[in-house]
């Protein structure tokens, strides 16, 4: 409220300085009072060229940004992936950015007709900035996140609305704000020099031949509202989200949990010669010194990694319920929507809901349901993780990387006496690691050494 108070405030000020400096002048032909200017815009707003001028301008305003966004999208893909294609057609971006638009509209001018010329300007001038931004949004996502929805099989909508497009946001929405802010000026420019039919340039132009110089600021004030109403339409779209779509019913089902076989696995670091069979029923410590190969098996297990010999024998078909060695919680969704997104795609909302709150709750979370990632401590990021593997149903194994690491004592040996007592239940296939010997007596049925 502080902030728009002095927004108006300066707003005054500038309104009531130019009212000064015009009664000052007196020259009401070249600076117009205040209420000369209002008169012109209130004339304005009742001739009929005033709005199709505008949509005319609005249109191709709209049209340049959904062209560069398209065009942007696609190209940025490719530089992403191609870092070489990148690399080779970066400095033509560096020269579209920096080539004057006076200099695009002047050449334009040679060679196609004026209506198409301000739309064109428009492409050129946002496309750059927009490609940029996106293509360091693409470079920027966090392989993380993209694993662990693999392997809970989140679906395609949510990996895309709940994970990679929150991602891009930042570098899409402050991209659009540029190109907006360019393009716009861009575009007006355009339709000043190139005299199409209609347009907020070609008004202003004719008003600049006529010495109408109430009229052409008449149209410079249009002209500041109509952007401030698209650099506001851009904030509004960038503080939108987006929820999570669930099914309409029960759709997924328990694996029965099999033995999961790996024979002579291997791959280039940490895992040599692997022989082992996993039984359902059982909870597996992994135990090795740091650096030895842990983690790796187990990215081996979740085909995270392909093993370069050797074979593996496990049902992957309905997801592997997984804690990484960070929590990777998603920051935009609070700890209860961590919880139930890989829920989403195997039950209704109310269901995941309260599912997902009664496991909060048996990890002593119960209090922090609405709290995003960033307010918890790490010990409580990872007992949503926690909650995230063990709410994921489907899955005939859990996979756990360092579970405990950040929590007390008292805290783990709670947790550790549920899991146990639920994977009774359920009879799933338990793998962890650790380096402690006390998880390693209170929560494993059998410890497997990696050599």
């Amino acid at each position: 409220m502080k902030k728009k108070a002095i927004i108006l405030f300066s707003i005054l000020l500038i309104l009531a300085g130019w009212e000064v400096f015009a009664r000052i002048l007196n020259q009401p032909e070249l600076i117009p009072t205040l209420p000369r200017l209002f008169q012109a815009l209130a004339e304005l707003l009742f001739s009929k060229s005033f709005y199709l001028s505008i949509g005319a301008t609005v249109i191709r305003g709209i049209a340049g940004i959904l062209l560069s966004l398209i065009a942007a999208v696609g190209i940025s893909c490719l530089f992403a992936k191609y870092e070489l294609l990148y690399e080779l057609f970066r400095p033509v971006f560096i020269i579209m950015r920096s080539v004057p638009v006076i200099s695009f509209i002047l050449i334009a001018l040679i060679f196609l007709n004026p209506e198409s010329i301000p739309l064109m300007i428009a492409f050129l001038t946002m496309f750059p900035l927009l490609t940029e931004n996106l293509t360091n949004g693409i470079r920027n996502l966090r392989s993380g996140y993209t694993v662990m929805a693999s392997l809970f099989h989140i679906g395609r909508y949510n990996i895309f609305m709940q994970i990679t497009y929150p991602q891009i946001k930042p570098f899409l929405y402050s991209g659009l704000a540029s190109a907006a802010g360019f393009g716009w000026r861009a575009i007006i420019m355009g339709e000043v020099l190139s005299q199409c039919s209609f347009g907020i340039g070609c008004e202003m132009k004719r008003a600049q031949s006529f010495i109408a110089v109430p009229e052409l600021m008449a149209w410079t004030a249009v002209a500041i509202i109509i952007s401030f109403l698209f650099d506001k339409s851009i904030d509004w779209l960038s503080r939108q989200k987006t929820a999570i779509r669930f099914v309409s019913s029960m759709k997924g089902k328990r694996c029965i949990p099999s033995p999961i076989r790996l024979v002579d696995t291997g791959y280039k670091y940490g895992v040599s010669s692997f022989t082992y069979s996993f039984e359902p029923g059982k909870i597996y410590c992994i135990s090795a010194p740091s650096g030895t190969g842990k983690t790796t098996l187990l990215n081996l297990i979740n085909g995270t990694l392909m093993p370069i010999h050797g074979k593996i024998e496990i049902n992957r078909d309905y997801g592997l319920a997984s804690v990484f060695q960070e929590p990777e919680l998603l920051p935009w969704l609070t700890a209860i929507d961590n919880v139930v997104l890989p829920l989403s795609k195997v039950m209704p909302k109310e269901e995941a809901l309260r599912n997902a709150k009664l496991i909060l709750e048996e990890m002593q979370m119960g209090g922090f349901l609405f709290q995003y990632p960033k307010a918890l401590s790490y010990g409580q990021q990872q007992r949503v993780a926690l909650a995230r593997a063990l709410a994921y149903y489907p899955s005939p194994v859990i996979l756990m990387d360092e579970p405990f690491k950040g929590l007390d004592e008292a805290i783990r040996n709670h947790i550790i006496t549920y899991i146990k007592a639920k994977e009774r239940e359920s009879g799933q296939i338990i793998l962890f690691t650790s380096h402690s010997v006390d998880e390693q007596t209170l929560f494993a049925d059998e410890t497997v050494r990696l050599e």
